[in-house]
Parts: C-alpha cells; sequence; structure tokens
C-alpha cells in the first residue's frame, strides 16, 4: 500500500490569491478617489485664482473712485452739483 503525502501548505495559495486581488481592488478605488480630488484641487485653484483677479480689480476700482476727481466728477454728473460761485445753464430748448 502506497502511502500518500499530505500538503501541509495548501491554504497559502487561496490566501495570496485573496490578498493580491484584495490590493488590486483597493487601488483602483483609491486611484479613483485620487483622480477626483485632484480635479477638485484644480477646480479650486482656478477658483482662488479668479478671485484674487476680483479683488486686484475691485481694489483699484475703490482707489479710482475715491479720488477729488472722480468724486467731483460722481458729485457734478450724477447729484447735479456744482461749486460755489459756478453759473449753471440750462438748455431749454431741449
Amino acid at each position: 500500500m502506497a502511502v500518500q503525502k499530505k500538503n501541509k501548505g495548501w491554504w497559502v495559495v487561496p490566501i495570496m490569491a485573496f490578498a493580491l486581488i484584495y490590493a488590486a481592488f483597493a487601488y483602483t478605488a483609491q486611484s479613483e478617489e485620487l483622480y477626483t480630488i485632484n480635479l477638485e484641487l484644480t477646480e479650486l485653484r482656478a477658483k482662488i485664482q479668479k478671485e484674487k483677479e476680483r479683488q486686484q480689480s475691485s481694489i483699484k476700482e475703490r482707489d479710482e473712485i475715491s479720488s477729488d476727481e472722480s468724486i467731483e466728477k460722481i458729485a457734478r454728473e450724477k447729484l447735479g452739483m456744482v461749486r460755489d460761485g459756478e453759473r449753471v445753464f440750462i438748455d431749454t430748448n431741449k
């Protein structure tokens, strides 16, 4: 009668296969998530740049409006104000 030799390490192969399959799925899921996060980061950087440009534009506009010439122009055109001693002529032909 022949004696059969038992494989003592038969469980190693299925465990290694399971570990490799799990690692592949985990890597795929993480790479998709990383791609999504990188897209969001790019969009946020673009928004930040746009807001910085808008802020610079607002600062420039504020500085222009706060000058004496600008204040006088707005007072004359929109509020109809005149300086002391100036004569106002109204065109009655309109």
